[in-house]
């Protein structure tokens, strides 16, 4: 009797509209445990950190913020962000309880997907995995920080989750949604505009023909319109057409430098195609040394290229303006990362493809599966008494400045989070080996929706690892989203034992 009685409340529940699930009674304690979780976390960072960490970057989307304008460092998305929340509140404590919910509300928008779709056999069990995917240590860190990552973070959660929903309901809300949630991606993260790449082969299995184009057309729709804005606000700063704000440029020249001190006397006497590009390779050379420096003679991956004064990019841009009427570094800095720059480093690229993967490609995959440079979850910025920024824009900022209590979460991090990330790579190809061995049949939805994970993943990873040296915060959303995979392999492999 009990058990008809059950079976009768899923097919009730399966029939139900995801938008409706989403906060019905069933799930009630699913939210309880994700945003106590989140919180809880939260509160656990704070008592190392009482305010928000920073970086550079921190200072760069707040002063973007308060002129607002648009910077070609990095996107604006998140300084709009900071505005929205200045509306509603001064406080600094405020950045850290916003980002809480973003975090804790996408993580349960994603959740109550998985379980709707693969519903646990334990509701308790469900409840454990839900803390356990909640309670990412790093992302947990990135919550009492000045940074997009955590905003990006609950966007990505936001778009799986609807392109789950779209797969299995075909519902237009949820698909709208996930535009919104995509073109919001791509101005918090320029690496989003790679994210249709995986979206789109998946919009092109499901349903009938108006059913496959219709997404595809929305998400092409939303990458137009987001080019077009960046190559307007480019325009208005260079004064000519183009969509490149120049960082990609010195990323890839930074990437490509690596190799350079494990090239011969042979290759590094050839001569690129262009003066500009020869005057560049000689300044490339003369600086080989520090170049080996910073990489630890190929052992070791970094952006220092892109920041540091010695190196001989930074080296190059100085030599750049002084023989330009001297004109400013950022037209500069835009200029050389847009054109020369970028168009040196594909010319060692191609010539030298095998250095390249061996001395940043190969040592930079490494890192996605244990990180080693944790940069930020590494150290607390101190920030000093008086600094502008944060005074003019938090009206609570203290007046002796942001100190941390202690370091204990940073070193906690230290020690856990390479082995942490290596721990949810084992458990999602475990599972993804026991759909195989089990060779259980699986719905064409749910292998459209493993089928969307992985190539997310492998976009998300490989346009990680190409653009830019790895630092452990990038990871963020991969926690949720590879355990998120594991629970529907899983669950799919033991269904057919119900």
């Amino acid at each position: 009797m009990k058990a008809n009685k059950e079976k009768k409340v899923m097919l009730v529940r399966k029939g139900e509209s995801y938008f409706r699930f989403l906060f019905g009674r069933q799930q009630w304690a699913d939210w309880a445990v994700i945003l106590l979780t989140t919180f809880v976390g939260l509160f656990l960072v704070r008592l190392s950190y009482p305010f928000p960490n920073t970086t550079s970057d921190s200072f760069g989307y707040l002063s973007a913020a308060f002129k607002d304008e648009f910077v070609a460092y990095r996107p604006f998305g998140y300084s709009y962000y900071l505005q929205v929340l200045y509306k509603l509140s001064h406080s600094i404590y405020a950045v850290a309880v916003s980002h809480a919910l973003c975090y804790g509300l996408s993580i349960g928008m994603l959740m109550i997907a998985v379980k709707k779709y693969w519903p646990p056999r334990n509701k308790v069990h469900f409840l454990v995995f839900e803390a356990l995917v909640s309670f990412s240590p790093a992302a947990l860190y990135m919550l009492n920080t000045l940074m997009s990552d955590n905003p990006f973070c609950a966007l990505v959660f936001i778009m799986i989750a609807m392109v789950i929903v779209w797969i299995q309901e075909g519902s237009w809300v949820a698909l709208c949604i996930y535009a919104l949630a995509l073109f919001a991606a791509m101005h918090t993260r320029y690496s989003a505009m790679f994210f249709p790449l995986a979206f789109v082969p998946v919009f092109a299995l499901k349903g009938n023909a108006f059913q496959r184009i219709v997404p595809i057309v929305a998400t092409v729709a939303v990458f137009l319109v987001f080019h077009a804005g960046v190559s307007s606000e480019m325009e208005k700063l260079t004064h000519k057409k183009q969509f490149s704000t120049g960082f990609d440029g010195w990323q890839l020249a930074n990437n490509a430098l690596h190799m350079l001190p494990h090239m011969d006397k042979e290759e590094l006497l050839q001569k690129p195609p262009t003066e500009d590009m020869q005057r560049l390779h000689i300044v490339c050379v003369i600086n080989m040394e520090t170049v080996r420096d910073y990489t630890r003679d190929g052992k070791w991956v970094t952006a220092a290229f892109m920041w540091d004064k010695k190196s001989p990019l930074k080296e190059f841009t100085s030599y750049y303006v002084e023989h330009n009427d001297n004109m400013l570094y950022y037209d500069a800095w835009m200029a050389l990362g847009s054109g020369l720059f970028k168009d040196y480093a594909k010319w060692l690229i191609t010539k030298h493809p095998w250095k390249f993967i061996r001395y940043y490609l190969a040592p930079n995959t490494l890192n996605a599966f244990f990180p080693r440079y944790l940069e930020i979850f590494d150290r607390y910025v101190d920030i000093p008494a008086g600094k502008k920024e944060i005074v003019q824009w938090f009206t609570d900022a203290p007046e002796d400045g942001l100190h941390a209590r202690n370091e204990g979460y940073g070193k906690f991090l230290h020690v856990v989070l390479p082995w942490l990330e290596l721990l949810t790579w084992l458990v999602m190809i475990a599972s993804l080996v026991l759909l195989i061995v089990r060779k259980t049949p699986l719905s064409k939805e749910t292998k459209y929706c493993l089928l969307l994970i992985f190539l997310f993943g492998f976009i998300y990873y490989g346009s990680t690892v190409f653009a830019s040296p790895i630092a452990a915060r990038y990871w963020m959303p991969m926690h949720a989203i590879k355990l998120s995979f594991a629970w529907i392999a899983w669950r799919a492999s033991i269904k057919s034992e119900e």
